[in-house]
């Protein structure tokens, strides 16, 4: 860009609580790796995680929650590849247990979202905003394992894929936000699904959440988590601000800025300096 250019930016200033994930840094991410090894140990058969989300864009790969081995080829993960939702397992070999690709999703990048893993010990399924999506089985082996088959998954991240090559790094960092997540140790239902979408989710069997307002505490378990690396909470993470925060990249010098919000909609204008 050069000098002189100017940037228009204009978005709803209405967001939600979030943890901010730039984008492209090495080993960012919040750990829960407690809470993974308690799943195991509690050898759940069925299992739901519910996550909000807002990606910055639809054109890569960005791991929401990811759950992995530290020395081990044996790790799932729930990402927005291209503006979908893929869902992956894969134990010691490795040997892929389940490798599921949405078809129909509709994301928005810089708005927010709610992914739904729902596992009932016999498959997969995903939801996107409370509505069951269309999947390509890219590999379907295993259907029916989820942690009682992981048994070597000793650490996970909110924000990452870990230890996807058994070699205790964290890959697919997100570039957006993710907001409040949650883990039951039971298969929610299509209608529970859509409730906890609206708000009103089941209390009963709920594990863990993670709400992200000013902190990365577990609310409901105790399995509290721990930020790595350039990890930002934000109280209201909105479609200005991650416009704001990924549009202008990289970061613009100005000259002139201008701001103004109406009937909640922020307008910026930056001129470029020299």
């Amino acid at each position: 860009m050069a000098a002189g250019d100017t940037y228009h930016i204009k978005g709803g200033m209405v967001g939600e609580p979030g943890a901010l994930f730039i984008g492209g840094n090495s080993d960012d991410g919040i750990q829960i790796d407690s809470f993974m090894a308690a799943r195991v140990t509690a050898n759940d058969t069925s299992g739901t995680f519910s996550a909000r989300f807002n990606v910055a864009d639809d054109t890569g790969t960005y791991a929401i929650l990811g759950g992995g081995d530290a020395s081990a080829v044996q790790y799932f993960y729930i990402a927005v590849v291209a503006g979908q939702i893929q869902v992956k397992a894969a134990l010691v070999g490795p040997n892929v247990a389940w490798d599921l690709i949405s078809t129909d999703a509709v994301i928005n990048p810089h708005q927010w979202h709610e992914v739904t893993l729902v596992h009932d010990s016999v498959i997969p399924k995903i939801y996107l905003d409370g509505k069951l999506l269309t999947v390509t089985e890219t590999d379907i082996t295993e259907a029916t394992f989820w942690f009682d088959a992981f048994a070597l998954i000793d650490g996970g991240h909110i924000g990452a894929a870990d230890s996807i090559g058994g070699d205790a790094a964290l890959t697919l960092e997100f570039k957006g936000a993710v907001g409040k997540v949650k883990y039951w140790n039971d298969a929610l239902t299509a209608a529970e699904v859509l409730d906890n979408f609206n708000g009103h989710g089941p209390t009963g069997n709920l594990i863990a959440t993670w709400d992200m307002k000013d902190n990365v505490l577990d609310d409901v378990g105790g399995e509290n988590g721990t930020i790595v690396g350039q990890v930002i909470l934000s109280d209201n993470h909105s479609e200005f601000t991650s416009k704001f925060s990924f549009l202008l990249t990289p970061t613009v010098v100005a000259d002139i800025f201008n701001f103004s919000v109406e009937n909640d909609t922020g307008y910026a204008i930056i001129v470029k300096a020299a």
